[in-house]
């Protein structure tokens, strides 16, 4: 059962990053990049590594997105006034103007997904997938804490 559970989450994933990249095609930003910067308009300063963690993203993947949204004019780097080795990243006013868009597609998608249900039905879903998120994310972190002791212990 657990399998198709992560079937059915992937391959929804995967439909929103299309639907959202076929929304905004003309901006040439894809699904994918469009949370790379909501997460950056949220959090201006945020620096790469950061960006990576909280997305749980490989930091080499983040680099290389980030690049293509810099060469794009939605992203501009800073290094930090107190640790000239942190790039933080901020969004340009191409970004901005386009936030409020990037905001609406994925309210629609919302919308599309949740079509035919009932708001005890809505609730029920975000609470169980808010509940599978709380245990993915606690393994994550339980991994990665056992992850730094590893390398703590070869150093």
């Amino acid at each position: 059962m657990l399998d198709g559970l992560m079937k059915f989450i992937n391959r929804t994933a995967r439909c929103s990053n299309f639907f959202r990249a076929q929304q905004l095609t003309d901006s040439g930003v894809s699904g994918v990049q469009c949370t790379y910067l909501i997460r950056i308009c949220r959090q201006p300063g945020i620096s790469q590594d950061q960006l990576a963690g909280q997305l749980y993203k490989d930091k080499s993947v983040v680099a290389r997105q980030i690049a293509t949204l810099m060469q794009r004019g939605y992203v501009r780097r800073e290094l930090s006034p107190t640790d000239r080795r942190v790039q933080q990243l901020y969004p340009t006013e191409q970004t901005l103007e386009l936030l409020p868009r990037m905001l609406e597609v994925f309210s629609e998608w919302e919308k599309i997904l949740t079509q035919g249900f009932t708001d005890e039905e809505k609730e029920t879903v975000y609470s169980l997938l808010s509940r599978i998120y709380e245990n993915a994310e606690a393994e994550t972190q339980r991994e990665a804490m056992i992850a730094r002791q590893r390398e703590g212990d070869r150093l």
